[in-house]
């Protein structure tokens, strides 16, 4: 080593020692132990080289995302369905052919996944009704949280019993049920009652101005004008039922005198009435009526002696309606003039009562 540098040894090393500083002096002297530097450093720039190899171990442990997304489609509790109560349309509810009905299903959502509009409820199987393909959630419904879904449907137009099963889609289209597996169908079951549009011999809808309509205020025109506070009676081409559902056959909208315990009444022409004869109607207050708190009748009266009671029900705004399925035998052999009559129960302000599809049903 001292023979590669000549200068270093008359140099005194008790004066080099002290000026370690001096940079051009030290460097020859220096590149020896100066190398070992760069070795080590060389050996840091391996161990740096070797750094990404756990950062690329590591990159694999990032992929949560790709663990996560199958996680959650995979979970057997994301997408559930529990059927709470029917709103509308019960099962076994006895229809007429051809009516047009809104079926109202209230269910929750038992899984953990959040349901969006992009969620659909849609048909499955059965019998479809006229009803569409599927309609999509009016909302979002977070996992525990009910929703009222409705479908518009038409009863079909001939007599029978029909039922059509619906099921709940998430976004991707997968159908999903109450458990795991996908049969959590829910569904509409209805009546047609084959006699309830056939037969009809007298109808008090197309006859109602054949009528003489009057309140406590005196004679009223037919058809009369609406809002009139003495009363009017009005023909409805589709009435809309207290639950919301639409009628596919007209019927009479009768509105008492607007005072307490107003009335309203219609008699009609006499009708000679036969073994087997009824009356039938479907009687309920108008949808939006809500307070609605009124007596419907038919009465009658032979020739023109005082007018009897023969029938009545109470009406209030429960969201239901009643169909009226009356047996007219007693009269058999008689003419008889019916009167359709509605009486309010205190202030009659709101008691708009529909008659649909009032009629006299005769055998063949």
């Amino acid at each position: 080593m001292p023979s590669d540098t000549p200068t270093w040894t008359p140099s005194p090393t008790t004066t080099f020692t002290p000026t370690l500083t001096s940079t051009p002096t030290w460097t020859p002297s220096s590149t020896p132990t100066f190398t070992p530097t760069l070795t080590f450093t060389a050996t840091q720039t391996a161990t740096n080289t070797t750094t990404p190899s756990p950062t690329a171990t590591f990159t694999p442990t990032i992929t949560p995302t790709r663990t996560t997304t199958p996680t959650m489609t995979s979970d057997p509790n994301c997408d559930r369905i529990k059927f709470v109560s029917d709103v509308t349309i019960p099962d076994g509810a006895s229809l007429n052919p051809g009516f047009a009905f809104t079926k109202t299903w209230r269910i929750k959502n038992a899984g953990t996944c959040t349901w969006t509009p992009a969620y659909r409820l849609a048909f499955h199987s059965g019998d479809p009704m006229g009803g569409p393909a599927s309609v999509s959630l009016p909302r979002k419904v977070a996992p525990g949280q009910v929703i009222d879904i409705s479908v518009n449907l038409v009863a079909p137009g001939l007599a029978g019993t029909y039922k059509g099963a619906w099921q709940m889609r998430n976004a991707e289209g997968k159908p999903f049920g109450s458990g795991l597996s996908t049969d959590g169908t829910i569904w509409v079951q209805i009546k047609v009652n084959k006699t309830a549009l056939e037969g009809t011999h007298y109808d008090f809808v197309a006859n109602a101005c054949a009528a003489e309509w009057s309140s406590p205020a005196g004679n009223l025109p037919c058809p009369g004008r609406e809002g009139d506070k003495n009363g009017f009676v009005l023909r409805i081409k589709q009435p809309r039922l207290e639950d919301g559902s639409t009628y596919s056959l007209p019927g009479l909208l009768t509105f008492p005198q607007n005072v307490e315990n107003g009335s309203i009444q219609g008699i009609y022409p006499p009708l000679l009435v036969q073994p087997g004869d009824r009356f039938r109607s479907i009687v309920n207050c108008e949808y939006g009526a809500k307070a609605c708190l009124l007596l419907f009748r038919l009465d009658y009266q032979i020739g023109n002696g005082p007018i009897f009671g023969f029938w009545s029900i109470g009406e209030v705004n429960e969201g239901k309606y009643f169909e009226a399925d009356v047996d007219l035998s007693p009269f058999a052999g008689e003419e008889i003039k019916f009167v359709l009559q509605v009486q309010a129960f205190g202030p009659a302000t709101d008691d708009r009562a529909l008659w649909v599809a009032p009629r006299i049903i005769r055998k063949r």
